[in-house]
């Protein structure tokens, strides 16, 4: 269903030649009437946002030696970012291509300084300025080419009707060696406007045609990623998708690990257990029969237990609780089989994606575990928050120190695990503790968004 939609808006919003079927139904097809509200809107919403720059940046410039100057450049440079962003979207609605947002931060936080040297420092911002220049510039040509379109498409259609009241009922054409042309009878002037409507007709699709590619191929030109970015972000794909495989692949060892240190074994043993009482069942002796009966015994010991050891692994990689019931109660749960007491703090206004909480999960877990090994930590804590647009969480205990992310460690691991995820995990354990684990990852919850 998705697919036959995407394949229905590619046909319908794409770049299509200019073709007789095009031409014939002259400016009124669909694709024409989209072009010529995104052409004037180019226009009428770049022509006053210059304005409105020149206003803020002249009035701001005059009032920054007295601080007040820096809410209104703020609010130019915010002004400037909306303006470019709905540019891209009406970029994509017309040819059905994304432009890929360019900016180093999408929405600077902080105080007022430090907000606008963010804007002013990116590159981007001054292509968004040039591209409002050009934008407002080259706008009143294209808004020239729709007025004329139809002022020509409907002047000529309309003009045997009125220019009888034209001086001498006739329409001047053109004047020649002193000679002037004109043209006075009903035949002519239905030829005269047959010829205008014509030519309005089949040459207004073409010019609407260049001045869209044009506007378009300026907008993604200098909305977009240069060279340099795309290359960049390509590496930076190929870095995440090395430490997404990196990821899988320690946890498949990990997983092997656990199930051939404890499950494994167990079950290796209990096969011999029951194989053994099998053998003394055959023989008959009484002796043999309670020998076996305490091996059956020992063997169903060993089957808990290896169900157990399977129990915890399941919930080492997704434990159920965190599918019904969310990260929080989840988080909760790891803490209460923690060996070293832990204490949970904060919580979620809402539910993120299930991969950032699989995530999480995985990380907090891993965390207590490496904690509780070598720490010597008499006491840990787990704190959980979502703030500016990424969960947050702080996985920390009052132990030696001295844990380092080195690459091929379980440290490292954890960064590769939310990698993926565009995460940052962060490792803060000087000599003698504590020690704390920072992660983030950028996520929406639906409650707060």
């Amino acid at each position: 269903m998705g697919s036959r939609a995407g394949a229905g808006r590619t046909a319908r919003s794409g770049a299509p030649e200019v073709g007789p079927g095009v031409l014939l139904r002259g400016p009124f097809t669909g694709r024409a009437l989209r072009q010529q509200g995104y052409l004037l809107a180019s226009f009428l919403q770049a022509f006053p946002l210059l304005l409105a720059m020149i206003i803020t940046v002249s009035v701001g410039s005059a009032l920054l030696l007295v601080v007040a100057g820096l809410p209104v450049l703020l609010l130019a440079m915010v002004l400037l970012r909306a303006f470019s962003q709905r540019a891209r979207r009406r970029i994509l609605d017309l040819t059905g291509e994304q432009v890929p947002t360019p900016y180093r931060t999408a929405r600077p936080k902080g105080k007022l300084g430090p907000r606008l040297l963010a804007y002013v420092t990116d590159p981007a911002t001054w292509r968004d300025l040039v591209h409002l220049l050009l934008a407002a510039a080259l706008g009143l040509a294209w808004f020239v080419i729709v007025v004329v379109t139809w002022a020509m498409v409907l002047g000529s259609v309309s003009v045997p009707f009125w220019y009888r009241y034209l001086p001498h009922h006739r329409i001047p054409v053109t004047h020649m060696n002193g000679s002037e042309f004109y043209v006075s009878t009903l035949p002519a002037v239905l030829a005269y406007a047959g010829i205008g409507f014509l030519f309005a007709w089949f040459v207004g699709p073409v010019l609407l045609e260049l001045a869209t590619r044009a506007q378009t191929g300026i907008g993604r030109g200098l909305l977009g990623l240069t060279r340099p970015e795309l290359d960049r972000r390509e590496e930076d794909l190929r870095t995440t998708r090395r430490q997404a495989v990196s990821a899988a692949e320690a946890e498949r060892r990990r997983i092997e690990r656990d199930l051939h240190d404890g499950a494994q074994q167990r079950l290796v043993a209990l096969a011999m257990d029951l194989g053994m009482a099998k053998s003394k069942l055959k023989s008959g002796n009484e002796a043999d029969s309670e020998a076996a009966a305490r091996l059956v015994a020992e063997a169903h010991e060993g089957v808990k237990l290896a169900l157990t050891e399977l129990r915890d692994l399941a919930r080492g990689i997704h434990p159920a609780v965190l599918t019904d019931r969310g990260l929080d109660a989840a988080l909760s749960a790891l803490a209460g089989r923690s060996p070293i007491p832990v204490e949970v703090d904060g919580g979620l206004p809402g539910r993120p994606s299930p991969e950032v909480e699989s995530a999480a999960y995985f990380v907090a877990s891993e965390a207590l575990a490496n904690m509780a090994k070598h720490s010597q930590a008499s006491r840990a804590w787990i704190d959980l928050g979502y703030r500016a647009g990424s969960l947050r969480m702080i996985v920390g205990d009052n132990g030696v120190g001295g844990a380092e992310a080195n690459a091929g460690g379980g440290l490292a691991g954890l960064g590769d695990r939310i990698a993926p995820l565009d995460g940052i995990l962060s490792v803060s354990s000087p000599v003698g503790g504590p020690t704390q684990i920072i992660m983030e990852i950028p996520c929406e919850i639906p409650s707060v968004s």
